[in-house]
């Protein structure tokens, strides 16, 4: 009976094997650094009737007090019932142990990756994430804990060993297109230079070291960044919908100038709000939180860490926040295409189904400039 088990498992893992892509199967693999932004758009195109995705940030994490278990529990359950189309993971894939002071539960355990063989890849993910978490992308930016190792091991997982684990270079972009030729431009973007200063950085982990190895610590190489981000959204002006993607928040007033605790962050704004940009997704505050466009920016900035990192605090003055649960965000548009649908879900318990606790909707670029040129005529 034994002998029969090993044999179905063996099976089943080489069928699995078969069936996984390593990103060098689908495309060129771009010489130079993976801080060099992926050089071409990549072109997607869903069928059937508008496309569903998940947001998960801050997940890869055991020990006490953690989540992650129960939040891949409520994620599988919530993806195999409403058909979902992707993953955005907004980075921190994988933690140490929750608590330094006991037994690590892992025997590799330290911060991220160490290359593309580390057993973390299976124990943090391709382990614990299973039913349709298991067989669609998970589009990937990295987190400052990615950083705090081998973050480019990440980059050679994806070209050597796995294409669901979606990151061809630091930055790149999708251009997204279903129903009725609906196009949903997603710019990814590594914001770790931008929050970290390479002068000042103290921390005894790699981040100073993969700054410098990256040649993304000084100022005028992060302007070189902002100068691509900028013509890609300058590109995909003529989409229904722009999200940009990133680890760190822009949630309420973590958007504000504040460079001795945020460093560059302040930068990105200003280019979100001149280019209208629908949304932008980010992890790093262990909790659910969103700020809602409003007159003064076109932007929603949603915040989706609590993929089971332990639970902390975020950003002061969100419009919406819960940093009492485990949870992730779900985004629905439909067919039509104009208005998007979203929905934080609960997954604090591994006994109960997933809990939305928060919704609500935003509209399409097109559709907010014809109300918005509505609303002129009428008060003109």
């Amino acid at each position: 009976m034994l002998f029969y088990i090993l044999l179905i498992a063996l099976l089943q893992g080489s069928i699995l094997a078969a069936n996984t892509k390593k990103g060098a199967d689908l495309y060129s693999r771009p010489s130079g650094s993976v801080a060099n932004p992926f050089p071409t758009v990549i072109q997607e195109k869903y069928t059937g009737n508008g496309i569903n995705f998940l947001v998960i940030g801050d997940w890869g994490q055991k020990g006490p007090g953690t989540g992650q278990l129960q939040v891949a529990a409520a994620m599988k359950t919530w993806a195999d019932s409403n058909k979902t189309t992707f993953i955005i993971n907004v980075g921190d894939s994988f933690y140490r142990t929750s608590n330094s002071n006991t037994t690590a539960l892992d025997p590799n355990d330290h911060e991220g990756v160490l290359n593309e063989t580390d057993p973390k890849w299976n124990t943090y993910w391709l382990d614990v994430y299973n039913g349709t978490l298991s067989e669609i992308t998970w589009y990937t930016v990295a987190g400052n804990h990615d950083w705090y190792a081998n973050v480019t091991a990440e980059v050679d997982y994806f070209w050597d060993i796995n294409s669901r684990f979606f990151i061809p270079a630091l930055y790149y972009v999708r251009q997204v297109t279903f129903s009725n030729n609906v196009i949903a431009t997603f710019i990814h973007i590594d914001t770790d230079p931008f929050y970290y200063n390479y002068s000042t950085y103290t921390k005894n982990d790699d981040m100073k070291s993969n700054e410098l190895n990256l040649n993304l610590y000084t100022t005028n190489q992060t302007d070189v960044i902002l100068q691509w981000l900028e013509q890609q959204l300058i590109n995909a002006q003529g989409s229904d919908w722009i999200f940009v993607v990133g680890h760190h928040p822009l949630v309420g007033d973590c958007a504000l100038y504040n460079p001795s605790q945020y460093y560059l962050m302040y930068e990105f704004p200003p280019l979100l709000i001149k280019y209208k940009v629908s949304a932008y997704f980010n992890g790093h505050a262990h909790e659910l939180a969103i700020s809602v466009a409003n007159n003064t920016s076109p932007v929603t900035y949603f915040g989706s860490g609590a993929g089971g990192a332990t639970l902390g605090s975020g950003c002061a003055n969100p419009t919406w926040t819960n940093g009492l649960s485990f949870g992730f965000l779900s985004i629905n548009i439909p067919d039509k295409g104009d208005t998007l649908y979203y929905e934080f879900v609960d997954s604090n318990t591994t006994d109960t189904p997933p809990t939305i606790v928060y919704s609500g909707k935003i509209n399409s670029r097109l559709l907010e400039m014809i109300l918005s040129a509505l609303v002129k005529k009428l008060s003109g």
